[in-house]
C-alpha cells in the first residue's frame, strides 16, 4: 500500500495527546476505535510520520463526538504548543524573529502540517495579517481542518513569548468560497515590554539547548555503536527528530566499496527501491547532504518535503557530518594495522573530538592523539588564521618545544609549505633534511628534529590548518609515507568536527547576535543582564538615535544601516572590557555595565558616548550625517527584575529626549 504523506505526525500527536489529557488512555483508544484505526496508540505519537488528510479528520471527528467538543479543532489547534510542536521546528521558527516574518514565510511553515493545501499570505503589516487557506482538489472541506487551522494562527505570536492572536475566519470553502480567509491580529509589544511568563522549555534558549543535546546523544551512540552498520541505522532514525520532513532516506556503505545500506523512514518499500535506482540530485522536493570526509564517499542522506528552513539545512549536514566521523573511526578501527594500541588511540580521538566545542579544543585533541597514532616525538596543529598559519596546539617535546611553537607563524612568503596547504592536495608531505626549502631546514634545526610528516586539515572550499608529526631521530622516508594514512585519517576526523562546530557557532550567532552590527541582540542582552542581577550592582545605559527616521527617509535605509553600523562600533569603543553593548532593534542601544565601579562611572560612561556620537559619519554617497541620541541611565542592586531596571533605563533615556537641547540628551535614575 502506498505511504501518505498529506498530515504531518505533529497533529496526530497533538489531537491525541489533548484526548489523554481530558480523558485518559481509555479516551484515546475509543477514539481510534471509532476513527477505523487498527495501529497502537504508540504509532500516533511519532511527529517524524505522516498520515493520510482523510486519517486527520476521522480522528478529529472521533475526538469530538468522545469529548462531547465540536470545536476540537480549533482547541487543538490552540494548544498546539504544549502538545507537539518539536524542537527543530520551534527553533527554525524562532530564529524568523517574530510573527510578522513568520506569516511572510507562511506557505513553508504550513509545509511542515499538511500537504494537502496551499497557504499563502495576501497582506501584512506590523500587527495584522490576511492569510489565505486552500485544500486542493480532490478533498472533501471539513469543519474540523478550518477550526485547526484558525487554532494554529492564534499560535503564531505565542511562540515568540507574546498573548495569542486573535483570529476571524472571513471567508470559507466549506460555505462555497474558493478559499478560506483569516484576518490574523495580534498586539505589537515594545522592545522593553515583559513577556508572558513561557512554559518550562519554552525559551529559545531551551530550544537550542535541547537541540545540542540531541546532537550530544547521537554522537556518544555513534561512538558506542561498535558496527558501522549500527552506525548507519542510528543516524537514518535520529535524522528523523532533527529535521522536519515527510520522508527520510540513508542510501551509504559502512566503508567505501563496501555493500550499501538502506534505510527508509515514510516511505513503501517500493518507493524506496524507486529511489534507490536513481541518483540523489534527481529527486524533487529534497534535501540531499552526502556522508562522506576528504578521500572518502559513504553515501547520502536525503529529507523529502517542498521547502526548510535554513536551520534545518545545517543541522541535516552536521548529522551527515557526525555519522562520516563514525564510520571514519570504526572503519579505521577495523582496518588498522598495528592492532590494539593504534585501535584504541582512535577510538579515544574520536570520542574527545564529539566533545570538542572549539577550533582550540579540537587541536589540542588532534595533536595528543597523532602523537600516541604516528609514534612521533612531539606533534603540532597549526591552524590558519589572518593569512596565517599559527600554532593551536603542540603535544610532547617538553616546555621548550612549546615555548617555541607557540611563537611559530607561517606565511605564504616563507615557504612553499603554505602554498601546498592553499593548494589544498590532501597529500601527506614528508620534509626532512634533504629538503631543498631554506625555512624548512631552519624548522628542523630549531625544534631538534630530523624529519616532518606534514598533513592537510580541509575539507573541500575549507581549509583549516596543517598537522605535523616530528621525529628527532632518522626515520626511513619510505616508512613515513606508508604509514601517513594513518595521520590522515586523524586529520580529516578533525577537519569535519571543525566543519561542524562552525555549523553550530552558525546558529548559535543566529539566535544571539545582531546581523547588522555584531552586537548582542536583545535576546542575548536580556540573558546577560539576568546573570549581572544575580551577582551584584552595575548600571543599565538606554541609547536611542534622535532623528533617525529623517535619515531612512532623505538618504535611504542603505545609508541608515551604515549609520547604525558606525553608532555600535562607536558604543564599543567607549566601554570597558567586559562591559556589553546590544541593539534591541531599530535604532534603539543598550549598554550593561557591571560591579559598583561600572555603576559609578555611569555618568561618564554617558558622557563619552554622547561625545564620541557627535563626531560626524560619513555614509554611501559621501553624505556626511551627525548622530543624535537620548542616553538615558540606571544603577541597579543585586536580586532586582529585569524588567524593572530596563523601565528605568527607558524612563531615563525619554526623560532625555523631552528635555534634549543639545547634541546629545542624558539622564540618569
Amino acid at each position: 500500500m502506498e505511504t501518505m504523506r498529506e498530515t504531518a505526525g505533529l497533529t496526530l500527536r497533538a489531537i491525541l495527546r489533548y484526548v489523554r489529557a481530558r480523558g485518559g488512555d481509555g479516551a484515546v483508544r475509543l477514539v481510534l476505535g471509532l476513527a477505523g484505526e487498527t495501529e497502537p496508540a504508540e504509532a500516533y505519537d511519532d511527529p517524524r510520520r505522516w498520515w493520510s488528510y482523510e486519517t486527520k479528520i476521522n480522528v478529529f471527528a472521533a475526538a469530538a463526538k468522545v469529548l462531547g467538543d465540536e470545536s476540537i479543532g480549533l482547541h487543538v489547534g490552540q494548544s498546539i504548543l504544549s502538545y507537539s510542536v518539536n524542537t527543530p521546528l520551534r527553533l527554525g521558527l524562532l530564529l524568523l524573529g517574530g510573527p510578522a516574518q513568520l506569516i511572510r514565510v507562511i506557505a513553508t511553515t504550513s509545509a511542515k502540517f499538511n500537504s494537502t493545501a496551499d497557504m499563502s499570505t495576501l497582506s501584512s503589516s506590523k500587527d495584522v495579517a490576511t492569510v489565505r487557506y486552500r485544500l486542493r482538489a480532490g478533498y472533501t472541506p471539513s469543519r474540523y481542518d478550518c477550526d485547526y487551522t484558525r487554532g494554529l494562527l492564534t499560535q503564531l505570536p505565542a511562540l515568540f513569548g507574546r498573548p495569542p492572536a486573535t483570529v476571524v475566519h472571513e471567508a470559507c470553502q466549506l460555505d462555497g468560497a474558493e478559499a478560506c480567509v483569516y484576518t490574523v491580529r495580534w498586539r505589537q509589544r515594545r522592545w522593553l515590554s515583559r513577556r508572558p511568563a513561557a512554559p518550562a522549555g519554552d525559551a529559545s534558549g531551551d530550544v537550542l539547548a535541547g537541540r545540542m543535546e540531541l546532537l550530544q546523544r547521537t554522537v556518544a551512540e555513534l561512538v558506542a555503536a561498535e558496527q558501522p552498520e549500527r552506525a548507519l541505522a542510528i543516524v537514518a532514525e535520529r535524522a528523523g527528530f532533527a529535521v522536519n520532513a515527510e520522508a527520510f532516506l540513508l542510501v551509504a556503505g559502512a566503508a567505501p566499496g563496501a555493500p550499501r545500506q538502506v534505510h527508509g523512514y515514510g516511505l513503501s518499500p517500493a518507493e524506496i527501491e524507486v529511489l534507490c535506482a536513481a541518483p540523489p540530485t534527481s529527486f524533487d522536493g529534497t534535501l540531499v547532504v552526502d556522508i562522506a570526509t576528504p578521500g572518502r564517499y559513504y553515501g547520502y542522506l536525503v529529507a523529502f518535503c517542498r521547502d526548510f528552513f535554513d536551520a534545518e539545512r545545517r543541522m541535516l549536514d552536521a548529522y551527515a557530518n557526525l555519522a562520516a566521523v563514525a564510520l571514519d573511526a570504526l572503519s579505521a578501527l577495523e582496518t588498522a594495522a598495528e592492532g590494539r594500541r593504534m585501535a584504541e588511540s582512535l577510538l579515544d580521538l574520536a570520542r574527545r573530538l564529539t566533545t570538542a566545542r572549539s577550533a582550540a579544543e579540537v587541536a589540542e585533541v588532534t595533536a595528543e592523539a597523532v602523537r600516541s597514532v604516528m609514534a612521533a616525538d612531539s606533534a603540532t596543529v597549526l591552524l590558519h588564521t589572518d593569512g596565517r598559519l599559527r600554532v593551536a596546539a603542540s603535544a610532547g617535546g617538553g616546555a621548550e618545544h612549546l615555548r617555541k611553537a607557540r611563537g611559530l607563524s607561517i606565511s605564504r612568503d616563507d615557504t612553499e609549505l603554505f602554498e601546498r596547504f592553499r593548494a589544498g592536495s590532501g597529500a601527506a608531505r614528508v620534509y626532512d633534511r634533504d629538503d631543498p626549502d631554506p625555512y624548512i631546514l631552519g624548522l628542523l634545526d630549531t625544534f631538534g628534529h630530523d624529519m616532518m610528516l606534514v598533513v592537510d586539515i580541509a575539507l573541500p572550499g575549507h581549509p583549516y590548518g596543517i598537522l605535523v608529526a616530528a621525529y628527532d631521530t632518522p626515520q626511513h622516508t619510505a616508512k613515513a609515507r606508508e604509514t601517513a594514512g594513518r595521520m590522515t585519517g586523524v586529520a580529516d576526523q578533525a577537519a569535519t568536527v571543525l566543519r561542524t562546530c562552525e555549523l553550530l557557532e552558525s546558529n548559535w550567532r543566529l539566535a544571539h547576535v545582531d546581523p547588522l552590527t555584531g552586537l548582542s541582540n536583545r535576546r542575548a542582552f536580556l540573558s546577560a543582564l539576568d546573570t549581572a542581577l544575580g551577582a551584584g550592582e552595575g548600571a543599565v545605559l538606554f541609547i536611542d538615535l534622535d532623528g533617525f527616521k529623517q535619515v531612512n527617509d532623505a538618504l535611504g535605509h542603505a545609508a541608515g544601516d551604515e549609520l547604525l553600523a558606525a553608532v555600535a562600533g562607536r558604543l564599543g569603543g567607549c566601554v570597558r572590557a567586559g562591559d556589553v553593548v546590544a541593539r534591541l532593534g531599530g535604532d534603539e542601544f543598550v549598554v550593561l555595565t557591571h560591579g559598583a565601579a561600572g555603576a559609578a562611572a555611569v555618568p561618564e560612561l554617558a558622557g563619552r558616548i554622547g561625545e564620541a556620537l557627535t563626531e560626524p559619519i560619513v555614509v554611501t554617497g559621501g553624505e556626511t550625517v551627525r548622530a543624535r541620541a537620548s542616553i538615558g541611565g540606571t544603577r541597579f542592586a543585586a536580586g532586582e527584575e529585569s524588567r524593572v531596571v530596563l523601565h528605568r533605563a527607558d524612563t531615563a533615556m525619554y526623560s532625555a529626549k523631552r528635555g534634549a537641547a543639545a547634541v546629545a540628551g542624558q539622564a540618569l535614575r
